[in-house]
């Protein structure tokens, strides 16, 4: 239902540039929602031309000085204030290109927009010579966090280190090597800075919110497995200790359970997805929602339009508002497990996101995930991705289940497809053994999974 919702919303906002807020009279080109939610948008629809269009509105709306606007076209200043620009919202110039160019493999969306991304660039390093992240500009920050706020300079240092991440492969791209070794010096310096202001003795972090531990994963901050494991873990206790619900706003819930997953928490990151409870997106569809609202309880049941709290704005309440939306994205690629290898999905990875069997939900009345799959139209033509886990009757001791996973890739594609096995797994293809099928075996890893490579066509395994 969840996933219709966001398909509804992205349908009714997606009109000529990426709008929001229609109780608001306001219908801009918001970028901090649009950065949120590009990834998303790419798996539920073409959206290349779309982008292409509004990445110029947003070159146009460029301030003199640098900075990318809170919102593109930019025909006001918002409230009518001086500022113009807040963090994370001004960084979709760098964020949006990079994410097109990474889903369609167009490099002529960098070199159009190169010159005003280094521009924006010259003006972040102006802004914060030192490196270490500043308050400056609108102070929206993560946006509707539930009571939990994560100080702006925090987040501003987080973003600028993405931006670097982003601009280094984008350089690489259209070949400056220069280019691409400086923001990667850049990058080196915000990640020592970073571990000097924020890092404890004990490799926990200083900032104590879901959101910072977020984006200290996903930011490209962290370059050691296991530091990355420690924050991770607080992100579980943190997790926990709020009764197994999620407090992160606009920037912390987009990464939430990439966050998770990608530490080994995968698990926990099917729990939040299942959830119910407030906050949720289960919350919001239970509570009858066909499309993604901005709060999570934009309408509730027991306390209808001033939600949870008693203290929801109703003039500030829409109900079309896809920003929570983007945790689709990891529905597709960490879920279902549909993945570019490198730039337009010529080469793909599969690697599907299957719970592990001792999984249990939040609420035990809701069955754990036994199934997923998604079909993702790319200009290279139709990618599918279905597993299901069935109970196995003559199963041995080492298995509870069989894994039956469906993979079709169109013409001119290659996938490196991550199959979940153990210590005498026994795996087939559309009902050979695997030694017999045409395609190599690659790699194992810690006997965890077996990788293969496949080329364009179907292809039908079972794992027992």
């Amino acid at each position: 239902q969840f996933w219709k919702n966001g398909q509804w919303t992205q349908k009714a906002n997606f009109v000529e540039i990426p709008t929001d807020c229609p109780q608001r009279d306001e219908r801009l080109g918001w970028m901090g929602d649009a950065q949120a939610y590009i990834r998303t948008a790419s798996y539920n629809a073409d959206v290349a031309a779309f982008f292409t269009k509004w990445l110029d509105d947003l070159e146009e709306a460029q301030r003199d000085f640098g900075a990318y606007p809170d919102y593109a076209p930019y025909p006001m200043a918002h409230g009518g204030g001086k500022s113009t620009h807040g963090t994370a919202w001004t960084d979709a110039g760098i964020i949006c290109p990079w994410t097109i160019w990474k889903v369609y493999g167009d490099e002529r969306i960098i070199e159009s927009h190169w010159k005003s991304m280094t521009r924006f660039m010259d003006w972040r390093l102006k802004a914060d010579p030192d490196l270490k992240g500043i308050k400056i500009g609108n102070p929206w920050g993560d946006w509707l966090n539930v009571n939990e706020d994560t100080s702006v300079e925090y987040i501003d240092l987080c973003f600028h280190a993405h931006d670097c991440v982003l601009m280094a492969e984008l350089a690489e791209a259209i070949g400056k090597q220069s280019d691409a070794e400086s923001y990667t010096s850049r990058l080196q310096k915000l990640q020592t800075n970073f571990r000097e202001q924020y890092i404890q003795a004990d490799g926990a972090l200083k900032i104590k919110t879901q959101s910072a531990l977020v984006l200290a994963i996903t930011c490209g901050l962290i370059s050691d497995k296991k530091e990355a494991l420690t924050l991770g873990s607080n992100l579980v206790s943190r997790i926990e200790a709020n009764g197994t619900r999620m407090a992160t706003g606009f920037l912390g819930t987009k990464s939430i359970l990439p966050a998770l997953s990608s530490v080994g928490q995968h698990d926990l990151a099917c729990r939040l997805f299942q959830s119910r409870q407030f906050p949720s997106w289960g919350y919001e569809a239970s509570n009858g929602a066909t499309s993604v609202w901005e709060r999570w309880d934009s309408y509730t049941k027991e306390h209808g339009f001033d939600g949870v709290t008693g203290k929801n704005n109703a003039a500030m309440n829409s109900f079309s508002h896809y920003a929570f939306g983007a945790v689709m994205e990891w529905a597709y690629r960490d879920l279902v497990g549909i993945e570019s290898n490198g730039p337009g999905f010529r080469n793909l990875l599969i690697k599907p996101g299957i719970p592990s069997d001792t999984m249990t939900n939040i609420d035990p009345k809701v069955p754990a995930i036994q199934w997923a799959k998604a079909d993702f139209m790319h200009h290279r033509g139709m990618i599918r991705c279905q597993w299901r886990c069935i109970p196995k009757s003559d199963k041995p001791a080492n298995a509870s289940r069989v894994i039956v996973i469906d993979i079709t890739l169109p013409p001119s594609t290659t996938a490196r497809v991550w199959l979940p096995t153990k210590a005498g797994s026994v795996i087939t293809e559309n009902q050979r053994p695997l030694v017999e099928a045409s395609f190599v075996k690659t790699d194992n890893v810690n006997t965890e999974s077996t990788v293969v490579e496949i080329e364009s066509g179907t292809y039908h395994f079972e794992i027992r």
